[in-house]
């Protein structure tokens, strides 16, 4: 079997949650299946990046949702030859919804019939980013980049609803030039449908991304557990809301002032800077930024994970907290949750926007020790039906159907 993958950057697990499911997959298949494994990307990565193996690359950008940039169609038909040169039974698309029906076409005008598998790797229309008015106001010095954020936000009456249908009809067209189209939870099937206008769902599957550690924690490492809450993720308030943590934080603060639990915030991103300064305006005491750091050592101290997102698609976050026994505390807000946590078994999952029933569970498994080891427990458990081993599986046996 030969495999051809087409991502953003090149692939290395250093790049976020893709770039991390890219390699754990070609890792796998080249060791385990002993297939042949080639990679089409946008960009390079930094030197310092550790790459991961492949039997060949070629960089070219072939993504273009608004078709406005220059030498897309030439490089797509560069990747189609690639393809067919070194006879690539399927290309697995994941990055953009708008690359299938251009890789098609270009397969067809050169005789190339790899199948094609795309990957959506967020819920379903939540690959866009829609500008608001109150954006300028995050806008500090003068630049391109700012610029552009001005003009999107005045005219985002305009914009954000050009920029939807254009989204739509890549969904549509990524589902008839695709053989198959890949989303990470059974639930995203009638959301993909809803948002793209599509009345059909015989293209569509479910794979669940694996997780990203293949060890765990030990018996010694649970017993030295800290009362330490965590959160670890991209730092941007549009899609993570980790303001809300803080402000619940905050009401944790005022009502035990005496509490020896601390919060840790690990990651980096765009409202890094606003976050630092509301939790200094909430006057935290027992709050800290560490940074963009290795997450493990602070799973296995941590007995609590937080998330307060506006969405996910499949967050690899959450199943790591659980593979480390870090018990899961989740707002209600993107329906592949429910194939992830049971309320009351494996983790908390909390009604959206309830900062008081959030705080609530929180200190309740904080003054509970056998309900946080209970659940804890069955964390462990039940993580691995995520393993990399059940994951690629699923992946072997999909591959193997559509290359018949």
């Amino acid at each position: 079997m030969t495999l051809a993958f087409y991502t953003q950057q090149e692939i290395t697990p250093y790049t976020g949650g893709i770039g991390r499911v890219t390699s754990i997959l070609t890792n796998y298949f080249r060791q385990h299946y002993r297939w042949k494994v080639y990679s089409l990307f946008a960009e390079t990565v930094p030197s310092n990046f550790t790459k991961t193996e492949i039997d060949g690359a070629l960089q070219g950008r072939l993504h273009d949702r608004y078709g406005i940039r220059k030498g897309i169609k030439a490089n797509t038909l560069q990747a189609a030859k690639f393809l067919k040169e070194n006879q690539v039974d399927i290309v697995i698309v994941q990055t953009s919804m708008d690359v299938p029906m251009r890789l098609r076409l270009a397969m067809q005008q050169i005789g190339c019939n790899a199948k094609i598998l795309t990957c959506l790797h967020f819920a379903p229309g939540k690959d866009i980013f829609l500008n608001r008015l109150s954006d300028i106001k995050n806008v500090s010095v003068f630049s391109v980049r700012g610029l552009k954020i001005i003009l999107k936000s005045c005219l985002s009456v305009i914009y954000n609803p050009l920029i939807t249908s254009l989204t739509k009809q890549c969904y549509r067209n990524a589902y008839r030039y695709s053989d198959w189209v890949c989303l990470l939870s059974e639930s995203y099937k009638n959301e993909f449908c809803a948002f793209s206008g599509i009345q059909e769902q015989q293209k569509l599957l479910a794979i669940a991304n694996p997780l990203s550690f293949t060890t765990g924690i030990s018996a010694n490492e649970m017993s030295q557990k800290q009362p330490v809450v965590l959160v670890v993720g991209r730092l941007s308030e549009f899609q993570k809301r980790i303001s809300t943590i803080l402000s619940i934080w905050s009401k944790f603060e005022k009502k035990h002032p005496q509490s020896n639990w601390s919060l840790k915030i690990v990651g980096n991103g765009s409202s890094l800077a606003d976050y630092k300064k509301q939790a200094q305006e909430l006057g935290l005491k027992s709050c800290s930024f560490e940074g963009l750091q290795n997450p493990i050592p602070y799973y296995k101290e941590s007995k609590l994970f937080l998330m307060t997102s506006a969405f996910e698609g499949f967050p690899m976050t959450l199943v790591e907290a659980e593979q480390f026994g870090c018990v899961p505390i989740v707002m209600n807000s993107f329906s592949s949750l429910s194939s992830i946590l049971t309320d009351q078994k494996n983790g908390r999952i909390i009604t959206n926007h309830d900062e008081e029933g959030f705080l609530s569970a929180m200190e309740e498994l904080m003054e509970t020790p056998e309900q946080w080891q209970q659940l804890s427990t069955h964390a462990l458990e039940d993580c691995q039906r995520f393993s990399q081993e059940n994951i690629c599986t699923q992946w072997k046996q999909l591959i193997e159907q559509i290359a018949k």
